[in-house]
């Protein structure tokens, strides 16, 4: 579940993507406050899920289950890392619902006395085995049959796993009992199981009766769409989330809003007016490779920490038919746009013209223009690289690698014409190398005149010679634009790619 949405807000979310459209809004309310009443959260629904304790997350879990009443529910380990009080809180919740006529099925590991009295049936394992199907009442006295004497005050639960383990001796005639179809069938009616008898009925395995019958089953079931709601709705209701959990994170606003802005103030103060002075071109240039660095990693290593964190939420989701994966992709695209047009711009704003770089409106657009592509071309990076390594380690150590090796191909540290020609070809696939070229047509091209030189000669007082210095002459802004285009669309399409091999993993 996210932690930034609350209770109330997570089971809403939840009602309109996976119950049907024609349920209405007041109706879910109803649904959702019934639920959470029986489950005892009334009074979170306000608290966000990530101060929520862990019982409290194991019923809202629960909760969000309960929506669509399913008939049947299986849990695993629902009362693992909780406390013995939540626990019990738990699996009395569990019991309650089974008394309303579901059939809940769990597998516990090591429960108490109180605690496992709640069951109804057990099935004991060993090394895959069966040593036990029966009522939970009988578990002693059949256990007792097969010489096996549990101690008086002694937790039945317990008494069973060390059966189970070996430590109570020979378990092979329970395993051969209980491994006997026939036998276990007789049992169960013996038992008055009425439950457990429709589970193993009394008929022998027919491998053909089996297939006709699901043979018929498969004509005269209606196939029932996949998701609930169409790909549109889906859209709108995950933007929606996605916006809010954006808005309540700070790190993800606050934090990087408020260092794009402290960092466009700090290059305005180290790089003061130099943008117009021939005698400090080599800083000035350094000056705007920064602003692409910069912006590359400010947006890049946020996206591949935030990334696995969602992701564990998307693919239980989208495993569970509330949504598809191009619907969720569609949203996270678009809800991020926000974030992704205010940094950059304040950054710009900031340090473009403290810097004192040339004030015309045009070259000030265009240089925006590659700071916002480069920025979401490392966002989508951090993205793609997040969504393919769920170690965080990993992930982050990738976004520094590869942005070495973008970053030395670009153009500032070797001039494009000096780089040897068995590397060549990294220059034409690093983004940086069409932003550091972008950046540079913004402020020294366009027949820019001659700039102002403080002292008695300046040998780039042109800024034509300055872009031979760099080989950069005959670039054009246009195809640099259109280069980081196609990077974010490549990134955009493995980012989709990686989410669905994610979901293939999985299945």
């Amino acid at each position: 579940m996210l932690d930034l949405l609350t209770t109330k807000e997570t089971m809403m979310f939840a009602a309109d993507l996976k119950l049907d459209s024609s349920v209405s809004k007041e109706q879910k309310k109803i649904i959702i406050n019934q639920i959470l009443a029986i489950l005892g959260l009334e009074k979170t629904l306000n608290t966000l899920v990530g101060k929520l304790s862990g019982g409290e997350k194991k019923r809202l879990s629960i909760g969000l289950e309960l929506l669509t009443n399913p008939p049947v529910m299986f849990f695993d380990e629902p009362t693992s890392g909780l406390d013995s009080l939540s626990a019990l809180q738990i699996i009395s919740h569990l019991k309650s619902l089974a008394e309303e006529g579901r059939t809940v099925v769990c597998t516990i590991h090591q429960p108490s006395s109180q605690l496992f009295e709640m069951f109804d049936d057990v099935y004991v394992l060993s090394e895959g085995q069966c040593i036990y199907n029966g009522p939970n009442k009988s578990l002693t006295d059949n256990l007792k049959e097969e010489g096996f004497h549990c101690p008086t005050f002694y937790n039945r639960a317990d008494f069973a796993i060390e059966i189970a383990s070996g430590q109570r001796g020979d378990k092979s005639k329970l395993i051969e009992k209980f491994n006997n179809s026939e036998v276990d069938t007789e049992y169960q009616q013996d038992g008055g199981n009425e439950e457990a008898t429709r589970l193993n009925p009394v008929q022998p395995f027919q491998p053909q009766k089996l297939k006709d019958t699901a043979i018929i089953i498969e004509r005269d079931v209606h196939v029932a769409p996949s998701y609930p709601q169409p790909l549109w709705s889906q859209f709108l209701i995950l933007t929606r989330r996605l916006l809010l959990c954006t808005l309540r994170d700070k790190f993800c606003v606050w934090l990087r809003v408020l260092t794009h802005l402290a960092i466009g103030l700090l290059l305005g103060s180290l790089y003061y007016g130099i943008g117009n002075d021939a005698s400090k071109v080599f800083s000035n240039v350094s000056c705007l490779f920064v602003f692409v660095l910069l912006l590359f990693t400010c947006n890049s290593m946020p996206a591949v920490i935030q990334i696995p964190f969602e992701t564990p939420v998307v693919l239980h989701e989208h495993l569970n038919n509330w949504y598809s994966l191009k619907a969720y992709f569609i949203s996270k695209l678009i809800s991020d746009i926000p974030i992704q047009m205010i940094c950059p711009t304040l950054l710009v704003i900031t340090g473009y013209f403290i810097t004192g770089q040339p004030t015309d409106g045009l070259r000030w657009l265009q240089f925006w223009t590659v700071c916002l592509l480069i920025s979401v071309v490392g966002h989508h990076l951090g993205l793609t690289i997040g969504a393919l390594i769920s170690t965080l380690e990993v992930g982050i150590f990738l976004i520094c690698v590869s942005s070495v090796i973008l970053m030395l191909s670009s153009g500032f540290f070797a001039v494009l014409r000096d780089v040897p020609v068995f590397l060549k070809w990294l220059t034409y696939v690093s983004c940086f190398r069409y932003a550091f070229e972008g950046v540079m047509q913004c402020v020294y091209g366009y027949n820019r005149l001659d700039m102002h030189c403080p002292d008695i000669y300046c040998y780039f007082k042109s800024p034509l010679k300055f872009l031979d210095q760099f080989d950069m002459v005959d670039a054009v802004y246009e195809y640099d634009i259109l280069a980081l285009i196609v990077w974010i669309l490549l990134l955009q399409v493995s980012l989709y790619l990686a989410l669905k091999w994610r979901v293939h993993t999985l299945q």
